[in-house]
Order: structure tokens, then C-alpha cells, then sequence
């Protein structure tokens, strides 16, 4: 099941999030994490980066332009997780760099994330130079 911020998926979804990645982190280290981010970006959203590797973004973006940048200023799982006096993983937005980063695997697009700490960032999605 995908998550898709369209209301409660479940109540501590983004504290599960959080809690495996640390775990994962600890346990395995960033290189197994980022296997895991990359396998969850091409095997759980599959759909979206098999358009992708067709040219078509449309799953990511309703409306193409030559670039789309998303500006998070403040990122709703991280919210979330603070408004619970969670601890935020130091790795947990590398999820964001990760999964964008296996969507544009064998596409014609590359998608950059800049972390700005405090649970923003800048997302952009541009076609690669031909």
C-alpha cells in the first residue's frame, strides 16, 4: 500500500518510519539504507518510476515543465514526529535523496533534493541534458 498524505494512513506511520530507519541505520548502516530506499522507490512504486523510465512524470507532477522544484518548508513527517517529542533520525530525510534518486534511474529526468535542515528542503525534478 502506497502512503499518500490524503489523510490518516495510520496514526504512527511516520513514527514507524522514523524507528525502522534508525534501527536499519544502527544495524545495517547508510549504504544497506540507501538498498533499502533505492528497492522501495522501484519495487513498492514501481509505477511511478516505470513512467518515469517512459518519459512520463505525470505520477510525480500534474503539469510538466522543463523544471519542477518543490520547496518543503516544512516537512510533515518530520512535523509529526516532533510534535510527539520524537528524536528525528540524523538519516531520515536520505530516504527523500534515495528513493528520488533510484525514480530517475534509466530515465530521461534527474531529481536533486538539498536538505535544509529542520525538515525542509528543495526538491527538484529537470530533464537530463541530451
Amino acid at each position: 500500500m502506497r502512503y499518500r498524505d490524503t489523510g490518516e494512513l495510520h496514526l504512527d506511520f511516520h513514527r514507524t518510519t522514523n524507528g525502522t530507519i534508525a534501527y536499519l541505520r544502527r544495524r545495517h548502516g547508510l549504504r544497506f539504507l540507501d538498498g533499502v530506499f533505492r528497492r522501495t522507490a522501484q519495487e513498492v512504486y514501481r509505477s511511478i518510476w516505470e513512467d518515469l523510465k517512459g518519459g512520463d512524470p505525470r505520477q510525480l507532477v500534474k503539469h510538466w515543465r522543463d523544471e519542477i522544484r518543490l520547496t518543503v518548508t516544512q516537512c510533515p513527517a518530520v512535523a509529526y514526529l516532533r510534535r510527539r517529542g520524537i528524536r528525528v533520525d540524523p538519516a531520515f530525510c536520505r530516504q527523500t535523496i534515495a528513493m528520488n534518486r533510484a525514480w530517475s534511474e534509466g530515465t530521461p529526468f534527474e531529481i536533486t533534493t538539498e536538505v535544509l535542515g529542520k525538515g525542509r528542503c528543495i526538491q527538484t525534478l529537470r530533464r537530463r541534458a541530451r
